[in-house]
C-alpha cells in the first residue's frame, strides 16, 4: 500500500512537470517568451534538466536579456556536450554579448568542429581577434546618457522634429498599458522632447501625434520629410485572435505614412509592399523624398532581414530592391540611415563585430556603397548598438544602446567628436574596425623608474638618438579621481614639457582584474581623462597628449581572469604610465 502511494505521488508531480513543460512550450511557439520564461524558470530551479535551462536560454535570447540568456546556457554547457551542435553558436554569442570574449572564442570553435562545413563558427572566433586587437587603437571619444530622455524600459532611435527629437520608447502611460508577450514590457509609442540649451539637454517630454500615430500596439521608430510634414513609423496595427492566430501566428511590422493638414495628422495610409505574412519595419525618407530605405524579412533575401529601398516614381514607388552583400548579411541588418555626406549607416549582427547589433557604415564611393565595416569603440559595445543620427554639423549626434550601466533595457547616448583630445580629422565615416590613428613620434621604449621619482626640468640636446623614461601614477580602486600621492609626479610632467616645448607624451590607461572587460576599459579611458585634464589645467596643450586605455588587459604581475590576487597585487595594475618621445633629441635625467 505504501508503494502505491508513493508511486501514485511521483505519477502525479510528473503529471503536474509535464503540463507545466507543455504549457511553456505553448507560449514559446506562440511568441510569448516572457510568460514562457517565468514557467521554464520555476522548472529549471526545481528539477534542473538540461532541456529546461536550454529553452530558458533561448526565451532570453529572444527578449535580447543577454545576462539571464547567459546564466542559463551556462548550465547547459556544463552538463556536457550538448546534442544540438547550433547551442554553441549562440552561447558563443550569449558570451561575447557579457564580454566574455575568450570563454567565447572557445565556443565558436566548438560549434565549428561540430559543423565544419558551417563557416559561421570560424567566422565568428576570428571576430574575437579582430575586436581585441581592434581596442589598441581607440580614441578617447566622448559619450553620454542622454538621462532625461531614458526610462527604466526601451528608449531608441532618436530623429529631428522641428526644435526637438521624436524617439520610441516602451515605456507605459495611462492610455499605454497593455504587456507585449515577446518582453513582458509596454508596447512601443513614440515620445517628443523639446531641445533645450544644448545637445543633452531636453523639455517637455510627452507622447507624439495625438490617437491618429499613437495606436494601442506598436507603433515606432518613425522618420520625417524634410520640411517635417510627412512621417512615416513602423507599426503593429492588432494582436491576432481566432483564426488569422492559428494561420498567420502573429502580427507583422507594416510601414504607414500621414501628412499634416491644418495643424492634424491625416489617417494614415499603409505602405504599398505590407504584407501580412513578412515584416516591412524601420523605415528611413531621404530628405528629398526620392528614395524610402526598410527593413524586410521578404523571402528570398541574403539573411534572416535585410535592408531594402524604393525609388520614388512619380507619387508612388517603385518595387523593393535588396542593398545586396555589401550591406545584407546572414544574419540581421536593421535601422538604415543615410548621413548628410552620402554615407548609409545601419547596424547588424552579421559582421565581425564587437557582439549583439553594431553600427556599421557603407562608404558612399561615387554613388555605389563600398562593402560596410562595423564602427569602433566607444560607438559599438559588446550588446547591442544601433538607431544612430547626426546634428547638421556632421560630428555630434545620437544612438541608442543596452550596454551596461545604462537607465533601462535600452538608452539614448550623445556623442561629440568636437573636442581637442581626439585627431581633429577624425569622422565617424572612417572611425570603423581597422582605423589607425596617425602614428605618434617615436614612442620611447619602457623602462621603470623608483615609484618614487620625478623627472627633473633640463634643456634638450639635439642629436638621432633617444633614452627612455617612464612614470606612473596609481589609482584607488574604481576610482578614476587624482590622488595626492601623484601630483608631486604629475606636476613634474607639468614642468618637464614647459622645458621642452617639442615634447609629446603618450598615456596608457590600466586597471585591475576585477569586473567585466568593457568595465574597465571605460573605467580606464575615465582615468586617462582625468590626467589629461590635470595636464590641462596646467598649461600644457592636449594636442600634445595621446592616450589609450588598455582596461584589463596588461597587467604587470600574475593577475589575470581567472586568478585570485590579493589587494596589494591588484594596487599595482590600478595605473596611468606615461611614455615621452621628442623628434632629434635626447632626454637627460638629472
Amino acid at each position: 500500500m505504501k508503494k502505491r502511494y508513493i508511486l501514485i505521488i511521483i505519477t502525479a508531480l510528473c503529471t503536474h512537470v509535464n503540463a507545466q513543460t507543455k504549457r511553456a512550450d505553448s507560449l514559446f511557439a506562440n511568441w510569448d517568451y516572457y510568460k514562457a520564461a517565468q514557467l521554464y524558470e520555476k522548472e529549471a530551479t526545481k528539477h534542473g534538466k538540461t532541456d529546461v535551462y536550454f529553452k530558458l536560454g533561448e526565451c532570453y535570447r529572444k527578449m535580447n536579456m543577454y545576462k539571464e540568456e547567459l546564466a542559463a546556457f551556462d548550465k547547459v554547457n556544463a552538463a556536457g556536450t550538448y546534442n544540438k551542435p547550433e547551442f554553441y553558436l549562440d552561447y558563443g554569442q550569449a558570451l561575447k554579448n557579457n564580454g566574455k570574449y575568450q570563454e567565447a572564442k572557445a565556443a565558436f570553435d566548438r560549434y565549428a568542429q561540430l559543423m565544419p562545413n558551417d563557416t559561421r563558427g570560424k567566422f565568428f572566433s576570428n571576430s574575437i581577434d579582430i575586436v581585441n586587437d581592434d581596442h589598441k587603437t581607440d580614441e578617447n571619444i566622448k559619450t553620454r546618457n542622454v538621462s532625461v530622455l531614458n526610462s527604466t524600459t526601451e528608449d531608441f532611435s532618436p530623429v529631428l522634429y522641428k526644435d526637438g527629437i521624436v524617439f520610441t520608447t516602451s515605456r507605459k502611460t495611462p492610455d499605454h498599458e497593455k504587456t507585449y508577450g515577446w518582453t513582458g514590457g509596454g508596447y512601443l509609442q513614440l515620445y517628443f522632447a523639446k531641445k533645450g540649451i544644448n545637445d543633452t539637454v531636453f523639455t517637455d517630454v510627452a507622447p507624439f501625434g495625438g490617437k491618429v500615430i499613437d495606436q494601442k500596439y506598436h507603433d515606432g521608430p518613425a522618420c520625417f520629410s524634410k520640411n517635417y510634414d510627412t512621417i512615416y513609423t513602423s507599426r503593429v496595427e492588432k494582436d491576432l485572435k481566432g483564426e488569422e492566430k492559428k494561420t498567420l501566428k502573429i502580427e507583422r511590422n507594416k510601414i504607414f505614412s500621414s501628412t499634416m493638414k491644418d495643424e492634424k495628422w491625416s489617417k494614415v495610409s499603409p505602405f504599398p509592399f505590407n504584407s501580412d505574412t513578412f515584416s516591412v519595419a524601420n523605415p528611413f525618407l531621404m530628405p528629398d523624398d526620392s528614395r524610402i530605405y526598410f527593413v524586410s524579412d521578404i523571402p528570398g533575401g541574403f539573411g534572416k532581414t535585410d535592408i531594402y529601398y524604393c525609388n520614388r516614381v512619380g507619387t508612388g514607388w517603385s518595387k523593393p530592391i535588396n542593398m545586396g552583400p555589401n550591406v545584407n548579411t546572414f544574419n540581421r541588418e536593421k535601422f538604415p540611415m543615410v548621413a548628410a555626406d552620402g554615407n548609409f549607416y545601419f547596424s547588424s549582427d552579421g559582421y565581425q563585430g564587437y557582439g549583439g547589433l553594431d553600427i556599421c557604415v557603407a562608404l558612399n564611393k561615387n554613388g555605389s556603397f563600398e562593402k560596410a565595416i562595423p564602427m569602433k569603440y566607444p560607438f559599438n559595445s559588446f550588446t547591442d548598438d544601433y538607431g544612430i543620427m547626426f546634428l547638421k554639423n556632421g560630428k555630434t549626434g545620437y544612438f541608442s544602446s543596452n550596454r551596461f550601466g545604462g537607465q533601462g533595457d535600452d538608452d539614448i547616448y550623445y556623442f561629440n567628436l568636437l573636442n581637442d583630445k581626439v585627431d581633429t580629422n577624425l569622422n565617424t565615416s572612417i572611425y570603423t574596425i581597422g582605423y589607425q590613428p596617425k602614428p605618434p613620434v617615436e614612442v620611447l621604449a619602457v623602462t621603470p623608474l623608483n615609484e618614487d621619482s620625478v623627472i627633473m626640468a633640463h634643456e634638450p640636446i639635439a642629436i638621432k638618438k633617444l633614452i627612455p623614461i617612464e612614470l606612473r601614477i596609481y589609482f584607488d580602486f574604481d576610482k578614476s579621481n587624482i590622488r595626492q600621492d601623484a601630483i608631486n609626479r604629475l606636476d613634474s610632467v607639468v614642468n618637464y614639457m614647459k622645458a621642452s616645448p617639442k615634447m609629446t607624451i603618450v598615456i596608457d590607461g590600466h586597471t585591475d582584474n576585477i569586473g567585466t572587460p568593457e568595465y574597465n576599459l571605460v573605467l580606464s579611458n575615465h582615468r586617462d581623462n582625468a590626467v589629461i585634464d590635470y595636464l590641462h589645467a596646467k598649461g600644457i596643450n592636449p594636442k600634445r597628449i595621446s592616450a589609450t586605455g588598455y582596461g584589463m588587459s596588461k597587467m604587470v604581475n600574475r593577475c589575470g581572469p581567472g586568478v585570485k590576487c590579493s589587494d596589494e597585487e591588484e594596487q599595482l595594475n590600478r595605473r596611468v604610465e606615461f611614455h615621452f618621445s621628442i623628434e632629434k633629441t635626447i632626454i637627460q635625467n638629472q
